[in-house]
């Protein structure tokens, strides 16, 4: 078992490998949950392998239960025949977090050899044509302009961009590394319709052949089940520090 330590950010991998010539998609929580939304449905649907996880003490001590296991909510899955890793995390990444956070991962990409970075983000896109939806992208270098032209993507000339993808793309930038972002327009909180058109965009620049129809059928149900779990996340937090408070204050 291989571990990388960054701080309090630490990298385990249940067996280590080199991972030159690999791609990482990264599916860290933002707008719209597109990444995570996005990172869950690549690993179900073309069977990844668990690789590892992140442990670190800036996740919540909440922890999810999946058939009947606790599951680590920041993971890395990986597929050795297409050359891919994908990071998922099913938590928020607390503000004063993703510094760290982009550092860790930033520092990871570079041990293993990784030699492509695609993120799956979210934008909110005002004048949107719901009819034709409009992916955008942000590359980290000159480098990956070329890739965002080669697949058709809207490159963001002018803007802002926040959270653990836009440190990891500002930490590429004066690398070799083909990072790119790739953004589904988002609407609501979590946007299976812009994941979706993420994936499929995904599917040109990965060659991955993944079929989006199912994941837009099951959308609807799929959202409440997702912010329930958000909600519950968030209850569980605001209880356990009550009780938490109330007994250091009665102790």
């Amino acid at each position: 078992m291989g571990k990388m330590a960054h701080n309090d950010i630490i990298f385990v991998e249940y067996k280590e490998k080199n991972l030159k010539d690999y791609t990482l998609i990264e599916g860290l929580p933002g707008m719209g949950l597109v990444g995570t939304i996005a990172a869950k449905y690549i690993i179900e649907k073309l069977k990844f392998d668990e690789y590892g996880y992140i442990e670190s003490g800036l996740f919540l001590p909440v922890v999810r239960i999946h058939q009947g296991i606790p599951v680590r909510p920041a993971r890395i899955y990986i597929s050795d025949s297409r050359k891919l890793v994908v990071l998922i995390s099913e938590q928020i990444i607390p503000k004063n977090s993703t510094y760290a956070l982009a550092k860790a991962v930033t520092d990871w990409i570079q041990k293993k050899g990784i030699t492509r970075l695609v993120s799956l983000s979210g934008i909110h896109a005002y004048d949107n044509d719901p009819e034709q939806p409009i992916l955008y992208g942000i590359a980290a270098n000159e480098k990956s302009k070329e890739t965002l032209k080669k697949h058709g993507l809207n490159a963001i000339e002018d803007g802002i961009t926040t959270g653990v993808t836009a440190i990891i793309l500002l930490n590429l930038k004066k690398t070799d590394i083909n990072a790119i972002s790739i953004l589904g327009n988002v609407k609501i909180a979590a946007d299976y319709q812009a994941a979706a058109e993420v994936l499929r965009k995904l599917n040109d620049v990965a060659s991955l052949d993944i079929d989006v129809k199912p994941l837009l059928a099951e959308a609807k149900q799929a959202e409440h089940e997702l912010v329930e779990n958000l909600k519950k996340f968030k209850a569980t937090k605001d209880s356990t520090e009550k009780f938490e408070d109330k007994t250091l204050m009665t102790a």
